[in-house]
């Protein structure tokens, strides 16, 4: 494009940590008359800043207190910590080292009724051959809510069965992670919505819930869609057994909603497509939630 008289000019690279460098260059003799509005663009500048913005570096404290936890659950029998669930969790729990390794072992109690006795080494995770259709059959990828944080979005009317038990739980530990993929939604938290419209009872329905309530998570907003008034009525009152254990502040944040209303608190290029919505932009769920997934660093421990 044209440069204005004597303006300073400057490369922009990058450095395969992610960080980015301005390097100034000497100004340009060339003399114009005019710029054009379009010779200023800072498009692709601001879509470079917004990708470092968005990648995730752990800090310091972050790290100290990774390797804290780390010692606890070891101390305490665990005979193996995925270290990228651990980072999550510590973040997700503020750096608190107590509530990390209690949320941790919680974790591992829930699924252990699976005969999961650990988190699993990614590998594994991955290597499941019903990962693939499971995360593309029951997960219903979003966008971000008015906050630029990600939608966590649970369909409902779909039963587990015994058999697919354990690959639910890798599943659900692939997408809750790529979930958080971004500096924002694992600093910040997420809005989470649960489609209670079509559920249905099951055999293993108890453990298969104790399982899912179990994952480490901060929701700034949690919507309840769909759900009919007896089903409202029995929620109520696992709320107020839940608020012997949980917090006030995140009690508070559980709203009932229709169908309707769920859709219209996010955008509907953020709302899920089986519900009309533009589903984020996510073509295949797989493969963002690997790309996200990948996104969490593994913490050097």
């Amino acid at each position: 494009g044209k440069v204005l008289p004597g303006a300073n000019t400057f490369n922009l690279s990058f450095r395969p940590n992610n960080q980015f460098v301005l390097v100034k260059m000497p100004p340009k003799e060339e003399m114009v008359d005019s710029v054009e509005p379009d010779a200023l663009n800072l498009t692709g500048l601001k879509s470079a800043l917004e990708k470092v913005e968005d990648t995730i570096q752990y800090t310091s404290d972050e790290l100290k207190a990774m390797r804290e936890v780390k010692q606890c659950l070891e101390k305490d029998g665990v005979t193996y910590v995925n270290a990228r669930f651990l980072a999550y969790t510590v973040i997700v729990y503020k750096c608190r080292v107590d509530e990390s390794t209690a949320k941790y072992k919680q974790f591992l109690k829930a699924t252990a009724q699976c005969g999961m006795e650990i988190v699993e080494p990614d590998e594994t995770l991955w290597n499941d051959p019903e990962v693939e259709t499971f995360l593309r059959s029951y997960y219903a990828p979003c966008g971000v809510d008015s906050e630029g944080r990600q939608i966590l979005w649970i369909t409902g009317g779909k039963n587990i069965s015994e058999e697919l038990e354990k690959t639910s739980i890798r599943a659900g530990l692939l997408y809750t992670m790529a979930v958080h993929g971004d500096s924002k939604s694992l600093r910040e938290g997420i809005t989470f919505v649960i489609d209670l419209s079509k559920r249905k009872k099951s055999k293993n329905g108890s453990k298969m819930q104790k399982i899912n309530q179990s994952y480490p998570l901060r929701p700034q907003a949690i919507y309840l869609a769909g759900a009919s008034k007896p089903m409202r009525v029995i929620i109520n009152g696992l709320i107020k057994i839940a608020s012997l254990f949980t917090k006030q502040k995140v009690i508070g944040r559980v709203k009932f909603l229709s169908i309707e209303q769920a859709m219209d608190s996010v955008s509907k290029e953020s709302g899920p497509e089986y519900l009309g919505g533009g589903g984020g932009g996510i073509d295949d769920v797989f493969e963002w939630t690997k790309m996200r997934y990948e996104s969490l660093p593994i913490p050097n421990l």
